[in-house]
């Protein structure tokens, strides 16, 4: 069993409130009512007090970090220097489209390193081979999901990257190549669970992606209606 908790780590109001309510953060107070006995999942992360950082390593949480909206939301900038003193897991998510619209995890990645070296003031705060490892091995591990990593055994959940383009050159330090430069437009191919999903520009998922475009546009037209 594993708890997920959303957006009331998130937002301060929110924070304030259940502490109003109940005397206690989110976190005390979720801990309180025995949801993370058996570990889980905290997304946002971004107003915690003191305490909750003892809570969460003593249950052996995750956090799933998500930047970008944070960022368009105002709600604030996650601690996540800390949370890697701490010892506690940090993955990388992106939140629903309505709060962030891109969905882009090269975007994330790099907006989570950056966004930590701004808040710390410090510019080699939280490593980009500490970043590519929260968008891989965590997140998976977050999840509990058998993939993560290239291993006899584990699901086939991997992209292709193309560093033969500009951005990725000259081709030094791959983490960094891959979290400061990478973007969505080197991914040659993506394979889920060793089926082939997307290759060079086209989508293999059973339907053609331009009759998918015609019908979100159409819903949208109507709900603007």
């Amino acid at each position: 069993c594993a708890c997920l908790v959303g957006s009331e780590m998130c937002i301060r109001d929110r924070v304030e409130g259940c502490r109003a309510h109940s005397g206690m953060t989110p976190v005390a107070y979720m801990d309180s009512l025995g949801l993370f006995n058996y570990g889980g999942t905290i997304f946002h992360g971004v107003h915690l007090d003191e305490a909750d950082y003892d809570i969460l390593k003593k249950r052996g949480m995750y956090v799933v970090t998500n930047p970008a909206s944070n960022l368009k939301l105002a709600s604030g900038i996650a601690p996540i220097n800390r949370y890697l003193k701490e010892g506690i897991p940090v993955a990388i998510g992106t939140d629903g489209p309505a709060s962030n619209n891109c969905l882009d995890m090269f975007r994330e990645m790099f907006l989570v390193t950056g966004l930590a070296k701004y808040k710390e003031k410090d510019a080699s705060a939280v490593d980009a081979y500490e970043v590519l490892k929260m968008a891989t091995v965590n997140a998976a591990k977050a999840l509990h999901l058998n993939c993560g990593v290239l291993e006899v055994g584990k699901l086939a959940d991997l992209i292709i990257l193309d560093l033969h383009q500009p951005n990725m050159q000259p081709i030094n330090n791959i983490a960094k190549n891959i979290v400061y430069s990478g973007s969505k437009f080197n991914v040659k191919c993506t394979m889920v669970n060793g089926k082939i999903l997307y290759e060079d520009g086209h989508f293999h998922v059973g339907f053609e992606i331009e009759a998918l475009y015609d019908e979100v546009q159409k819903r949208v037209e109507r709900l603007m209606r």
